[in-house]
């Protein structure tokens, strides 16, 4: 809805599904793109079989209310007879389910439908729901009772429900205007840097520009980000999304917004989970639309009354919406979706902003620019990485094959053509390996192109198959078993093996026949995969949907290059580098070249590495942190820790933090030595204030491990720019470092030092791309202990 002049407000445009109560939602956000092209598919085959004409533009003038109204609408379907024209509400169902289930908005739209036509001044003979296969073809049609005064009637009512809402949004409007002009910063005062970020985050808001900040951690750069773009977003009527990569950053966006956001506000912060996170059914029924949570959603969601008692919350996150929501027996996911659409900051993971496949959509891709949402992106070092997995689609020999048979037994047509098509896949796999392994004489995997005119046709084929097995999943009662959602691998999410698989193959097939300079297709006789060499092209279209973005983290130096890798190479991008704001005589940066953790000599310097750690932590008791490349080379070294030197916490892999921080807690005499990874959760997600940690020691520079992808992203990046080691490996390495180095100090009392152990941090290209206040600070110490001890001794008495 939308005054067509704003300012004198004479004449209001109205939608007409904005009149009709809403269906409930559909399967899941992954389908939906999905639905939307079987729908279309299904009635542009219908309507070459009949007269219908399919998609009629209808504007209607009229009065209401002491307003101007003109009601808009795209009928599905007009059929001209004799009589008038019959206005047709069309749905795509399957065969078993034609003509049962009808919820009421679908009846409801074609009533008014009709009764929007007859007020045109057209001569209207009905209204029908008609239901159709995938194919097109027409399986049922049941006529609405269309009287025109009472269905005027209905509309009139309905546009009293409409103004009124209308209303209420215009005063909720005013009322955010109002809390824009009253926010205040959060804190107690505004640390050195926040200002710089305050200032130039509103100004990317007032010019629909995008910031790159980097910003040390302990800067905070949550709540500088945050005030500013919230206030642009509540005065200008726009939503604001918040996307981290890690849950832990969610809910510190969570808590400030606390502080701005009381009970009660006019402005409403929500967190969208994951929707396995949520779940509480056994049997994940989301890709058939028959989980019991999601039957009659809208309907039993109004009657609750759970959507207002959620929303006066202020902020309300994904651990108070479930419980609720569970009482109320709703999908906890679709309450978070619906709180979404009205709250002004939505609050998730990377996936709704970024994926292709689950982004919201309907929320972020606003034709008004003057109502395009704000964007805050944090963590941002880690998004580059995230896009190029979700271009690089992998498929599973084994899981097409026994996926296929189990499909293959089973006596619905869809399911056979899908076995069909899954077989084809897997046989065109197995046969490229082996054609490959007869051909190299270096064992597999191989890269080599993809058969373009192959893979065009199973793109095509997979896009045939996904619609008409989609329609059969929803029409049974109870799924077969071998395709009941569970989850898979890596995967957590409960996913149906068929559809996810065809997913797969569609997108396999799509990448295979993209681009050949920025993707790579890597065959091996268990799987084939299609990298995604630049993650750029899929980021760009993101950053244009939005108004105005901040995208910021520890690591985003040297800003050419996360730039280039982020698709912000724009006019519109502006870049803030910040330094610490604590006290430099609180920390001290060291370097020691004394150890070499290269590949080749990282075994022989175990022992000296074990035995600088030891020493160091020998000066003072208390908690100290140490980061390796990888947990192998973490053993490798522990062992050689001499005897009492420390008691050692062991990171294990997906291991929880808070047992650790506990430990680090409760320790008031001893030292305790933490060792994790580099990029692991100790590393990357968790702070260590106060006397949790006075020291963090990172054991070389955290370069990835060398493997064919990264040696094509190498290659790949070498040939366009000269970056190529800079963009696969450094870069990803020093992120952690940085990241790692500056867990300690989070606040301004907190002391502690960071020691970088390997010979590569005295090298300018290991040195150089460290953020510049690094560089400045960076002392070289072959043998740090003396610095060490120097510096406790500057140290107040504890």
């Amino acid at each position: 809805m939308s005054d067509s002049d704003r300012g004198a407000g004479t004449l209001l445009v109205l939608e007409l599904d904005a009149l009709v109560g809403g269906p409930g939602p559909d399967a899941s956000i992954d389908d939906r793109a999905l639905r939307a092209e079987i729908e279309h598919d299904a009635r542009v085959a219908w309507s070459r079989a009949g007269a219908a004409r399919l998609g009629d533009e209808l504007r209607v003038a009229l009065e209401h209310g002491g307003r101007r109204l003109e009601i808009r609408t795209r009928l599905d379907a007009r059929r001209d007879t004799r009589r008038g024209a019959r206005v047709e509400v069309l749905r795509v169902v399957a065969g078993e389910h034609a003509g049962t289930d009808r919820d009421e908005h679908e009846v409801e739209r074609a009533a008014l439908a009709a009764t929007l036509l007859s007020l045109h001044g057209e001569r209207v003979a009905g209204a029908a729901v008609v239901d159709l296969a995938p194919d097109g073809a027409e399986l049922r049609r049941v006529d609405v009772a269309w009287t025109p005064t009472v269905w005027e009637a209905r509309l009139r009512e309905r546009l009293d429900a409409l103004l009124e809402a209308l209303e209420q949004h215009s005063r909720q409007a005013r009322a955010r205007r109002e809390l824009a002009a009253s926010l205040a910063f959060p804190f107690d005062e505004v640390r050195p840097g926040q200002d710089a970020l305050l200032r130039d985050a509103e100004g990317a808001a007032r010019g629909g520009l995008v910031l790159l900040c980097s910003a040390p951690t302990g800067t905070g750069k949550t709540a500088a980000a945050l005030l500013p773009l919230l206030r642009a977003a509540l005065a200008e009527g726009r939503q604001l999304f918040f996307a981290t990569a890690k849950t832990s950053q969610q809910q510190l966006a969570l808590d400030t917004l606390r502080r701005v956001l009381p009970p009660g506000s006019p402005a409403l912060a929500v967190q969208v989970s994951a929707r396995h996170r949520v779940c509480p059914m056994e049997q994940h029924r989301c890709g058939d639309g028959r989980c019991p949570l999601q039957a009659r959603f809208r309907e039993r969601l109004r009657a609750s009354g759970l959507h207002a008692e959620l929303a006066g919350l202020g902020v309300v996150d994904a651990e108070q919406i479930a419980p609720r929501a569970l009482e109320a027996r709703l999908c906890p996911f679709e309450v978070a979706l619906e709180l979404a659409r009205g709250a002004a900051v939505i609050v998730g993971d990377f996936n709704y902003v970024f994926d292709p496949r689950v982004r919201l959509a309907e929320l972020i891709d606003v034709d008004d620019e003057e109502r395009r949402p704000l964007l805050i992106v944090d963590e941002a070092h880690n998004l580059a990485e995230r896009a190029r997995e979700y271009g690089s689609p992998r498929l599973d020999l084994a899981s097409l094959e026994t996926c296929a048979a189990d499909l293959a037994s089973l006596p619905a047509l869809a399911y056979r053509e899908t076995a069909t098509l899954l077989r084809d896949v897997a046989a065109a796999l197995r046969d490229r390996a082996t054609i490959l392994a007869s051909e190299r004489s270096e064992p597999g995997p191989w890269v080599e192109t993809p058969e373009r005119a192959f893979w065009a046709r199973i793109a095509e084929r997979a896009a045939l198959a996904l619609p008409a097995y989609t329609i059969q999943a929803g029409s049974e009662r109870e799924r077969p078993a071998a395709l009941r959602a569970v989850p898979s691998g890596r995967d957590p999410r409960p996913r149906d093996p068929a559809r996810s698989l065809l997913y797969a193959v569609r997108d396999f097939a799509r990448a295979a026949t993209a681009d050949p300079e920025r993707f790579a297709a890597i065959w091996s006789p268990e799987e084939a995969r299609v990298l995604c060499l630049d993650p750029a092209p899929l980021l760009e279209p993101a950053w244009s949907a939005f108004h105005a973005a901040v995208c910021m983290s520890a690591t985003l130096v040297p800003f050419d290059l996360h730039a280039r890798t982020l698709g912000l190479e724009s006019p519109r991008t502006e870049r803030l580098d910040l330094a610490s704001p604590f006290p430099r005589a609180n920390r001290l940066l060291l370097a020691s070249d004394a150890v070499d953790t290269t590949w080749k000599r990282r075994s022989d310097d175990a022992a000296a590495v074990a035995g600088l750690i030891a020493r160091c932590v020998a000066l003072r008791p208390g908690n100290y942190l140490a980061f390796f490349g990888s947990f192998r080379y973490r053993d490798e070294v522990v062992a050689k820790l001499p005897g009492g030197a420390a008691r050692v916490l062991l990171q294990l892999p997906g291991m929880p933090a808070g047992p650790i921080l506990r430990r680090l807690e409760q320790n008031r005499d001893e030292t305790l030595l933490v060792c994790g990874v580099l990029g692991g959760l100790l590393a990357e997600g968790v702070d260590y204030p106060g006397h949790l940690a006075q020291g963090v020691f990172v054991v070389g520079p955290g370069l990835p491990a060398v493997t064919l992808e990264r040696e094509l992203i190498r290659t790949w990046h070498e040939q366009q720019s000269g970056e190529g080691f800079a963009q696969a490996y450094l870069l990803p390495g020093l992120s952690r470092v940085v990241q790692a180095g500056g867990r300690a100090i989070r606040g301004p009392d907190d002391r502690a030092f960071t020691a970088l152990l390997c010979r590569r941090f005295a090298e300018p290209a290991y040195r150089d791309p460290l953020p510049a206040w690094w560089r400045d600070e960076l002392v070289d110490a072959r043998d740090p202990v003396p610095a060490l001890r120097a510096f406790w001794e500057r140290a107040a008495p504890s």
